[in-house]
């Protein structure tokens, strides 16, 4: 073989030195140091050893930089082929998850990526595989989740309601309390929840067979994010009045208490007005336009009291999964804000 000399000019040597320390390309950085060790008039031998690689890959180095000069030095294997997810196709795929499938002629009414990728062939001539296209939706911050219903007529003055509703909060003067209300349900039946498991298996969470039910009731103070809640074995006008009992009692010197709940047969019963009635005007219920949790805070907690506590639980009794339900919000306190998702269980 014969003997290598490399003279780099100040421009080249400095283009080699950037393309060196800027560039994510092991095969790049390999390339940038023969040619700067050439360059120092070290021997193919001596480069060869430093670098640890074959003679072989010193000359090709050297004939790719005499060939096109630094972008000789360039690893073209990462250029690839051509991608498939276009600009056009992501713009395809962005527009069917606004839609449904049946509106493409499907007998499914919610989206797979098998689905999506059959009908992106059709539309666009283009095969991309399920995994590539998890990716594609994953990047474009397209992920899986629930719809949230709403009623198909509009509400009347929906804006105005939420609008008048967030006034009353926002208002509140240091003689008046507003709460966030709401109920929930406990069911000895644990939910099924997603947790990480091993490939190839699927715990089983044991049920007790026949459910139980218990209902709590919980009240939000929007201030000091104190929860104040009363429950039961049924879900009446009784558990809703016990938690207003519980309110007026608990909060005395305020002139007022503001409640916001949503439009649930119990909190416009008979029995509910007569209670009101007791309290002279001191509670006065705001109630929320229908389909509106988003607006009701205390929804959020009930999820987090279902992911902390109901979710694949193990209890085989009510007793045992209400003591971790009143442990849970206890700790929550105030809410939001305490993170209870990483406490450890008491022994």
């Amino acid at each position: 073989m014969p003997s290598v000399s490399v003279r780099l000019s100040e421009c080249e040597r400095d283009a080699v030195e950037t393309l060196q320390r800027d560039t994510s390309s092991l095969v790049e950085v390999q390339r940038c140091r023969i040619l700067l060790f050439l360059a120092r008039d070290l021997s193919v031998d001596t480069v060869q050893k430093r670098i640890g690689c074959a003679r072989a890959t010193v000359y090709r180095t050297v004939y790719r930089f005499e060939d096109s000069g630094v972008d000789g030095l360039r690893d073209a294997r990462r250029i690839g082929t051509p991608r498939k997810a276009t600009q056009e196709v992501r713009d395809q795929l962005l527009e069917y998850v606004d839609n449904s499938p049946k509106d493409y002629g499907w007998q499914r009414s919610t989206w797979t990526r098998e689905l999506l990728a059959l009908q992106l062939e059709a539309d666009c001539n283009v095969r991309i595989s399920e995994g590539h296209l998890g990716q594609v939706l994953r990047e474009e911050k397209v992920r899986r989740g629930k719809p949230r219903p709403a009623l198909r007529i509009p509400v009347k003055h929906r804006a105005k309601r939420i609008k008048e509703i967030q006034k009353v909060v926002d208002s509140a003067s240091v003689e008046e309390e507003v709460f966030y209300v709401d109920e929930a349900d406990v069911d000895l039946n644990p939910r099924i929840g997603i947790t990480y498991i091993k490939r190839g298996s699927q715990p089983l969470i044991l049920t007790p067979g026949k459910n139980v039910k218990y209902y709590i009731a919980g009240a939000l103070n929007t201030r000091t994010g104190r929860v104040l809640y009363t429950h039961g074995p049924r879900k009446n006008s009784d558990l809703f009045t016990s938690l207003l009992e519980a309110l007026n009692a608990a909060y005395r010197r305020p002139k007022r208490i503001h409640i916001i709940l949503d439009n649930y047969i119990i909190h416009k019963s008979h029995q509910t007005n007569r209670k009101l009635e007791t309290y002279d005007g001191r509670i006065v219920l705001h109630f929320l336009p229908p389909y509106s949790p988003e607006h009701n805070p205390i929804e959020r907690l009930w999820k987090q009291m279902h992911d902390n506590v109901t979710r694949n639980h193990k209890h085989k009794t009510m007793p045992e999964l209400w003591k971790d339900v009143t442990r849970f919000l206890h700790d929550v306190q105030p809410f939001p804000g305490t993170r209870v998702s990483t406490n450890r269980a008491v022994a």
